[in-house]
């Protein structure tokens, strides 16, 4: 099998959705007591939430270089890195470019689940922070590279500033404190968000933060609307890659 980082800790909840399920598949397809052959290293959320809103992308990038280089520097014991959360893949070609290390972009990774499992679906309907939401002209992020001619999506995020500034404090204020810190109002805006998106032509919602499927309620959307939740896409697809299926 090959050796994965995970560079987790924005959330911890999210890190332990990363862990647990890369191992149950690993454990299902190898059998026995095997686990997944990994490293993990958690960051300070509260950090990295002050760099990113000051766009201080250097030291974002820094917090996460620290354990890449001690596990590349002299003999290299990682073979690939899985970063757990949206947000953290703004610095994804810092990391890339300090490391040589490949790395599994959950962009990637999304656009292989949609086009295998909703070759229909080209319009899709992104809910999570301003700062993922917002840029687009980045390839190396989320929006822009999903919208690059190599994926050729269209993204749809909420109109107006007032929609955008809602939703950003719903996941900076409560979902990124954890779930049992959001409120059913807040839980509720995010639904009435979403409908405003497929009102617009969206086809499907994105989770656009790896902790919005904890708290997003799935089930109040109409049903020909898939709700698609990254983290999950991305955890499956590590473990997939790191027993060679993919």
């Amino acid at each position: 099998m090959r050796t994965l980082l995970l560079l987790g800790g924005m959330t911890p909840d999210v890190t332990e959705l990363y862990y647990r399920t890369i191992n149950n598949i690993v454990r299902t397809h190898v059998g026995g007591r095997s686990a997944a052959p990994l490293y993990m290293y958690s960051a300070n959320l509260e950090e990295m939430i002050q760099h990113a809103s000051k766009k201080d992308w250097s030291s974002f990038a820094s917090v996460y270089n620290d354990p890449i280089k001690a596990l590349t520097s002299g003999s290299q014991r990682i073979d690939g890195i899985v970063v757990c959360a949206i947000l953290a893949h703004k610095v994804t070609s810092r990391l890339i470019a300090e490391s040589k290390v490949p790395l599994l972009h959950i962009a990637d990774c999304l656009s292989t689940y949609i086009k295998k499992t909703h070759p229909h679906i080209t319009r899709l309907g992104l809910l999570g922070p301003k700062i993922t939401m917002l840029d687009s002209e980045d390839h190396d992020f989320f929006v822009g590279r999903l919208q690059s001619p190599q994926h050729g999506f269209e993204v749809i995020i909420p109109q107006g500033d007032l929609d955008i500034e809602e939703v950003n404090r719903g996941m900076l204020e409560e979902v990124a404190k954890g779930r049992t810190c959001v409120t059913e109002s807040t839980k509720a805006m995010f639904v009435s968000q979403a409908h405003r998106l497929i009102e617009r032509g969206a086809q499907a919602i994105v989770l656009g933060s790896t902790d919005l499927g904890f708290v997003f309620e799935k089930d109040a959307l109409p049903k020909d609307i898939p709700v698609i939740d990254p983290a999950e896409i991305h955890a499956k697809h590590a473990a997939e890659w790191i027993l060679q299926l993919n």
